[in-house]
Order: C-alpha cells, then structure tokens, then sequence
C-alpha cells in the first residue's frame, strides 16, 4: 500500500461557506473519515460537497415535514367578486407535502454519492477491492493489445 501522508488532508475539513447550516455540520464529520482512506483523492471534494449539500437539503425538507405534516389539506375558497370577501370554504382533500419529494430526491443522491466515497459497509469492501497504481503498469495500448488477443 502506498505511503499516504496524512498530515496534509486531502479533503479540506472547513466546510466551504456556500454551504448550508446542515451540511456545514456535516462537511468535518466527513472529510476527517474519508482523509483517513488510502483511496480517497483531492478531486472526490466535488463528491463531498454534493453529498453535504443533498445532506442539507434532506434535513431542511425533513424540517418542513415535521412542521407541517406530511400531506396538507387543500381548500378551494370562494369570494365575492364585489367585496372580495370569503364567502365559502370547500375541502378538496389532501396532497403530498412537496418537501417529501426533496426529502426523497435528496436520500437517493446521498446514497449515490455515498456509495462513490465508501460510506456503506458493501462500498468501503469494493473500495478496499481496488488495487493500488503501480509504477510498472502497461500502457493502454499494451493493454488494449492484449485484451483484442486473448483467446476467448
């Protein structure tokens, strides 16, 4: 395994100030366990700040929920055209909080992501499945070529 030098993280633990209140919660939690990963690299920032922001906006639209329910009521209201007064309030039923969909949209891109940066039992075994770069590895070619050779 190759020598990593954790001294210097890979992905910064200051959350960036874009981020919102939840996600910025979040941000040191997983950079100090993901700089702690071999496989990890400074370019997976971009797949941390994702799932930081999805993690804000799950928690916001979870907020919402639990403050307004998760279907609301919906009224169909009457007025009168010359006052402009309520004349009648009818009960059309119920609809879906719209922030359940936020809720929804945003779990499932946590766990995309997630999945890419090894935060779930079965994606940190297939991380640890990854073999490390070498410095006498074919060349592309070389590889392509033995690829369209090999006899099936």
């Amino acid at each position: 395994m190759a020598n990593v030098d954790l001294s210097k993280p890979k992905v910064p633990t200051q959350a960036p100030k874009w981020l919102g209140t939840y996600g910025k919660y979040l941000w040191p939690k997983i950079a100090n366990y993901l700089n702690k990963n071999p496989k990890i690299l400074r370019a997976d920032e971009y797949l941390v700040q994702q799932y930081c922001s999805a993690y804000d906006l799950y928690r916001t639209a979870y907020d919402d929920i639990q403050e307004n329910g998760i279907q609301q009521a919906i009224y169909k209201t009457s007025v009168n055209p010359v006052n402009g007064d309520i004349v009648n309030k009818d009960f059309m039923g119920f609809r879906k909080n719209p922030a359940y969909q936020v809720l929804s949209d945003s779990l499932n891109k946590m766990a995309s992501i997630g999945h890419e940066l090894g935060l779930s039992p079965k994606a940190r075994s297939e991380l640890s499945e990854l073999s490390e770069p070498t410095d006498n590895k074919k060349s592309i070619s070389d590889s392509m070529r033995e690829f369209f050779n090999a006899k099936s």
